[in-house]
């Protein structure tokens, strides 16, 4: 058994089941072959979530590149950060399984920063100011997404309105002007880059 047939079958359980749902148990159900199949390929379900947050990324990025010469970085890196939402929203918690991963482990992940890092240096900002916006989007790019996963039919009760009656507001006028996630997202964005 592959290492790529494992993490098909585990993305697969994952747009099917969410995160609780990919078990070793279901994998090995799924592909029908005992544990030490899987085991033999993956230590433990955290290095196969490493694996799935990378096959996850390759499906929207394939392979990324650094920022041509000469263009600005604000938009390159907004588009970045516009595809790593992109890739997460594919997949049920995928925030999760991307947020959680780690980047020795998933090369794509570790080009986001890297690539931006690098753009914004050469575009003439110091390495501090250029990782304090580099890791402040991705993080935002996190966040964003786990709340956008983990509350999308979420809606006010009477009670929570009474306790916190101007959050209950701004959702409300945000449903009235037909303020989508995309919205919030872009406008939360453009408060990190800016027009430096």
């Amino acid at each position: 058994m592959d290492a790529e047939t494992i993490v098909s079958e585990g993305l697969a359980l994952l747009k099917r089941e969410g995160l609780a749902g990919v078990t070793f148990r279901k994998l090995t159900a799924g592909l029908q072959v005992k544990a030490p199949a899987i085991y033999w390929r993956f230590q433990d379900k955290r290095e196969l979530l490493d694996a799935m947050a990378e096959a996850m990324l390759q499906e929207e990025f394939g392979e990324l590149e650094p920022m041509p010469p000469g263009q600005a970085w604000q938009p390159w890196l907004s588009e970045v950060l516009h595809r790593l939402r992109r890739a997460m929203l594919a997949y049920p918690d995928g925030a999760r399984i991307v947020a959680g991963a780690r980047p020795p482990n998933t090369p794509t992940l570790a080009r986001i920063p890297e690539y931006g890092l690098r753009a914004l240096e050469d575009s003439g900002l110091s390495l501090p100011a250029a990782a304090t916006v580099v890791y402040t989007a991705v993080h935002y790019v996190f966040g964003h997404v786990i709340e956008e996963q983990d509350s999308a039919e979420a809606q006010p009760t009477e009670e929570f309105a009474l306790a916190y009656p101007t959050v209950a507001r701004v959702m409300h006028e945000g449903r009235r002007v037909g303020l989508t996630s995309d919205d919030v997202f872009d406008a939360g964005l453009s408060l990190i880059i800016g027009s430096r």
